[in-house]
């Protein structure tokens, strides 16, 4: 990933962080070339501006017995739209949410303790958001990149 508008070590920078959010000042300064101190004041700047937002541990969903991770592609009335996007986010199975091209869809990464609460996440979705005129749910097998959790 290169972010436009950062030098060559602050996206260096960025890259290793993404591979490795507990990395030391240190170890990233040899990485890139830089003192510990040098890196501190970059990283220190990187949070000012909001590129980093936060360091979190990644959980892999699927190391947890039980637990069941799918994705839900929502389709909604423009009308309702503001007010399916603000119910579902704030539910709690809800981890990751996009917007996507379309008519008016939403892309929803969800997290269950078991099968039987995903399906009933879904259908009370279904039943009770106002606008929603269609729910296709997917579970996930396997993460073969990235992370299932966000990582901000």
């Amino acid at each position: 990933m290169w972010i436009e508008g950062l030098d060559e070590k602050d996206n260096k920078l960025v890259a290793l962080l993404l591979r490795d959010g507990r990395a030391s000042y240190s170890d990233l300064g040899k990485a890139v070339g830089l003192s510990r101190t040098a890196v501190k004041n970059r990283m220190a700047i990187l949070e000012e501006n909001g590129i980093i937002s936060g360091y979190k541990a990644v959980i892999n969903p699927q190391a947890i017995l039980g637990m069941s991770a799918f994705i839900m592609n929502v389709e909604v009335e423009a009308e309702h739209f503001a007010s399916a996007k603000q119910r579902l986010s704030a539910s709690n199975e809800v981890v990751t949410m996009f917007e996507t091209t379309g008519r008016c869809h939403l892309v929803v990464i969800c997290l269950c303790n078991s099968v039987k609460d995903m399906r009933t996440f879904v259908n009370k979705s279904y039943n009770e958001i106002e606008g929603i005129t269609s729910v296709n749910a997917h579970a996930i097998l396997d993460v073969l990149k990235g992370s299932i959790i966000p990582e901000n």
